[in-house]
């Protein structure tokens, strides 16, 4: 039986339902992501449509791809990991300490959740759905607006803080396997990104890599934490164009034909400088094409050998 066999096969409808809403924080270095996790008691018609919320996130999948920092998945596709690959155990953990202590009582306890997590229990186990909150779920947000309802065919006053929930789920957790949906909050929710992190010091650490440059310094502090240049870092790193001596030697030449800021030495190394990073990393991604018809330069962002 396949995993994704299985997450189709979970009996959501003799399933109890529990919510529960989560804070995060990070500690220490390097920096481990810590949760709190409280619990909301829901009514029938709310637990009705959690459930068919996890029927319809489930039943929309079609097939799995493995997971990693470059893969992409579509509205019928989820991606897979394992769960001790990730923090999820610290999630699943929480959902286990279902104590009074642990239940939300004040309405300011809702608020500012990161994320909320959805328990289903069967005889035969635990699916664990997680989503992350929007706008309505932070006080600043609600603070700066006058929120209303319509009744009656009019517009009145809401005073009391409502959360929405979404009609769908960013990531589900079936025993060891984790399907991913919407990859971002996955990515998020978990701290994942430390794999990217992790990607790029590997690629800084790399001889052939630190040859290119006078020094890699400037290019890790372009980097730095963002997760966009964490995810080029690792594209740079995957395509390997930096290792091809041709490819190397066409960019020498022709960068300043391609419109590229590009401060090579005569030694041929690069002396990067915070302007000029942008322009070395479109160029590290074969990201700079120009056509031969019209001549004109373009910025891609996806590129594929057509084998022509």
């Amino acid at each position: 039986m396949t995993m994704l066999q299985d997450l189709h096969d979970f009996d959501l409808e003799q399933a109890t339902v529990n919510f529960w809403v989560f804070k995060r924080y990070t500690k220490g270095m390097p920096p481990e992501p810590k949760y709190t996790g409280k619990w909301v008691s829901l009514d029938n018609e709310l637990k009705l449509a959690l459930k068919s919320t996890a029927a319809a996130f489930k039943a929309a999948l079609t097939e799995t791809l493995e997971y990693g920092l470059l893969a992409e998945n579509n509205q019928s596709s989820a991606l897979t990991i394992p769960q001790d690959e990730t923090h999820a155990a610290k999630l699943v953990a929480e959902s286990h300490d279902q104590t009074p202590a642990k239940r939300v009582s004040e309405m300011k306890e809702l608020a500012n959740a990161e994320f909320y997590l959805v328990k289903f229990s069967s005889t035969r186990g635990n699916l664990y759905c997680v989503r992350k909150t929007d706008s309505t779920w932070k006080t600043k947000k609600r603070a700066g607006a006058i929120h209303t309802f319509f009744k009656s065919k009019t517009l009145k006053l809401d005073e009391a803080p409502s959360f929405h929930i979404a009609k769908d789920f960013d990531i589900a957790v079936l025993e060891d396997t984790i399907f991913i949906k919407h990859k971002p909050s996955f990515e998020s929710i978990l701290s994942h990104k430390a794999a990217h992190q992790e990607d790029f010091s590997e690629l800084l650490a790399q001889a052939d890599f630190q040859a290119l440059f006078t020094t890699t310094d400037v290019v890790s502090a372009y980097v730095g934490t963002n997760a966009m240049q964490l995810r080029r870092a690792s594209a740079i790193k995957m395509k390997g164009h930096y290792l091809d001596v041709r490819f190397m030697g066409n960019l020498r030449r022709e960068y300043a034909n391609f419109g590229l800021n590009i401060p090579f030495q005569a030694d041929g190394k690069i002396a990067p400088t915070p302007e000029s990073c942008p322009d070395i990393f479109k160029a590290l991604l074969d990201h700079r094409l120009k056509s031969h018809f019209s001549e004109k330069i373009y910025d891609v962002q996806n590129t594929a050998d057509t084998g022509i």
